[in-house]
């Protein structure tokens, strides 16, 4: 009997392989391939290191390789591949996924027919391949979807269809073949993407067809899931929302959730035109008491560039509603941005973000622009005037935008530093309610505000932690790596959090507008306000005089405090009051949310990964003033 290994190197640790199960689970209904073969999975992040990846590969004594090729891990996928090739000449290699597909010409070599690429879904073109492998003379013409050499020629098999039928793929968690020891589990409840986002192969690979699973089966999965010890649910869906049935699938994980008080944490890609019912899920979640929040993938603000992206038929003007319904009902919601993208320029950028902050958007994440193979601005780049750069690491294939017809490269670099401030002063709402009132008022705009921040971070040391921080992510691109901005929040709330208190402090005290009394006073309020991303940190005591608030007391993880009652209207429109409205002139400001404690004997990364998705769900982390009794 053959030996197949399927390979997976994913971002995360302790993730499902999803994909290796799918690809056994179908393939083992093939009689052949059932009598032929047996399967083992290797899966393992993309932090070990390629030595110990490659030691274990080697020592397999495996006849089929079949690698799972992303961006995020084809620097390691590429070199194993030829690894493997060499050290086990009588090994076949297949190579998978929207990294390799349709580039035949990139990935595999002319003289070696023995690796091949699989075009499209891989489930029913792994089998058909397999089979072929079995028969005496191989001959891989008439499987449907695959690219390799034969006799120095590039040999492609035209597209396969897509599976219209998704269950005729048994599912990979009720038929045993995942086991039961994975942390973090992703689910896939339909296939498919009516959207044909420029940056984005999603739509594009689809060909705008949604194809669904079972309903019965996506209930049992996410059943076995809450059963087995999943505590971060990652639903794979391109539009979670979009279909009525999504709501139904989150009234069940709600219903898991309380039962076996797993998942905790729930995170998915929300419908683009359908934000009212993402809405309702978010609420949903959040009344089960799981960690979660609203995505809403604007990608960009301005209207030239949402036509070069084709992405100008998804509503922006609902956002807004949107936006005041999820702070009416205290839900977390993140806004995601790419940067740069054709057509926008570092002006409009900013100003961008300067209007969703005017909006009480919670959160915003800049994500970097990656040149994704197969993509309509990829076949575009050079009339888009694009500049790139590789991500840094050799893990990751990862082409970084870092210029087109609009930004410069400085410019670019500039808008970086523009969002590491709005990262560390707006999200984490160290100036909440005092840049509410100066923009209220018309003293500076947001833009201004965080621009001002920036200079005043020019005016430190360069070996100034934070500092260095933020120049070293620009310079060596680490900002590639969301982990990298969830690294940055454990760095100014929690690893040098007194520091940033003081370049809070110190970057108040030097605007014209510290003069207004009001201005320092909800300074106040915001640095006790602030949140704490970890359970565990301890609570500041602050070195400078207050002049609006006293702190009476500490207890546990709140302060007592007391505050004129004049400063009602601010802390009803800045904080989370628990009850509404404020009362009184005491108050305790309970920090005891849904944080962990630092996790000292996780990595750094995992700890990283934590405070990125927390700051993702700022609202389950924010601390309640209660009136104190």
């Amino acid at each position: 009997m053959k030996t197949v290994t399927t390979v997976e190197l994913s971002v995360f640790e302790r993730i499902t392989p999803l994909v290796s199960g799918y690809l056994e689970a179908y393939a083992s209904t093939d009689p052949v391939v059932s009598r032929e073969y047996r399967f083992d999975k290797y899966t393992t992040s993309i932090k070990t290191p390629y030595e110990q990846i490659a030691r274990d590969l080697v020592a397999k004594d495996s006849d089929v390789f079949a690698f799972s090729a992303y961006v995020w891990n084809m620097g390691l996928v590429e070199p194993l591949a030829k690894l493997i090739r060499a050290e086990k000449p009588a090994a076949d290699v297949i190579l998978g996924g929207p990294q390799v597909m349709h580039h035949g010409l990139r990935y595999l070599d002319p003289h070696d027919e023995k690796t091949s690429i699989c075009n499209g879904e891989g489930e029913v073109t792994f089998t058909e391949y397999l089979r072929a492998l079995t028969e005496p003379s191989r001959d891989l013409s008439a499987v449907a979807g695959l690219s390799y050499y034969r006799d120095g020629e590039l040999v492609n098999t035209g597209d396969r269809a897509r599976i219209k039928d998704l269950d005729t793929i048994p599912s990979p968690f009720l038929s045993g073949l995942i086991a039961p020891e994975y942390s973090i589990s992703i689910i896939e409840t339909n296939r498919g993407c009516p959207y044909h986002c420029g940056f984005c192969f999603w739509g594009a690979a689809t060909n705008d067809r949604v194809y669904r699973f079972d309903e019965e089966r996506v209930r049992d999965e996410l059943t076995w899931m809450s059963n087995n010890g999943t505590l971060f649910l990652y639903i794979a869906d391109a539009n979670w929302g979009m279909l009525a049935r999504d709501v139904e699938f989150s009234e069940h994980i709600a219903r898991l959730a309380r039962e076996t008080r797993l998942p905790n944490v729930v995170y998915f890609s929300s419908a683009k035109n359908k934000p009212h019912a993402v809405t309702k899920i978010t609420g949903i979640f959040q009344e089960a008491g799981l960690v979660t929040s609203q995505p809403v993938s604007m990608q960009t603000l301005e209207a030239d560039s949402l036509k070069i992206i084709r992405r100008d038929n998804i509503k922006l003007d609902a956002f807004g509603a949107v936006q005041d319904d999820l702070r009416d009902r205290g839900l977390s919601s993140f806004i995601e941005l790419i940067w740069p993208l054709p057509g926008e320029t570092l002006d409009t950028f900013r100003r961008g973000i300067g209007s969703l902050c005017e909006r009480d958007a919670h959160t915003i994440i800049s994500y970097s622009h990656l040149l994704l193979n197969n993509t309509p601005i990829y076949h575009n780049r050079e009339k888009l005037g694009l500049v790139t750069r590789p991500a840094g690491g050799g893990v990751a294939e990862a082409q970084i935008v870092i210029a087109t017809e609009q930004v410069s490269t400085d410019e670019f670099a500039e808008g970086m530093r523009y969002f590491y401030a709005v990262h560390a002063v707006h999200n984490t709402r160290s100036l909440r309610t005092t840049s509410k009132h100066l923009v209220g008022k018309g003293i500076v705009t947001y833009p201004e505000l965080f621009s001002a921040f920036v200079d005043y971070w020019r005016t430190l040391p360069a070996d100034d932690p934070i500092v260095d921080y933020v120049e070293r992510s620009i310079r060596d691109a680490l900002y590639y790596d969301v982990g990298n901005y969830g690294l940055f929040i454990h760095t100014v709330l929690h690893q040098h959090r007194a520091l940033f208190t003081r370049h809070l402090y110190e970057f108040a005290s030097s605007q014209p507008w510290w003069s207004d009394a009001t201005a320092r006073g909800l300074f106040e309020i915001d640095l006790i306000n602030r949140p704490y991303v970890y359970s565990s940190t301890p609570l500041e005591q602050f070195d400078h005089p207050f002049e609006t608030l006293t702190v009476t007391s500490q207890r546990g993880r709140a302060y007592q405090v007391e505050l004129a009652a004049s400063w009602h209207e601010a802390l009803a429109t800045g904080v989370r009051l628990d009850p509404a409205p404020p009362v009184g002139e005491s108050f305790t400001v309970d920090h005891k949310r849904l944080q962990y404690p630092f996790m000292a004997g996780q990595s750094l990364d995992h700890n990283g990964n934590y405070c990125h998705g927390m700051i993702e769900k700022i609202e389950n982390i924010v601390p309640f003033w209660r009136t104190a009794r």
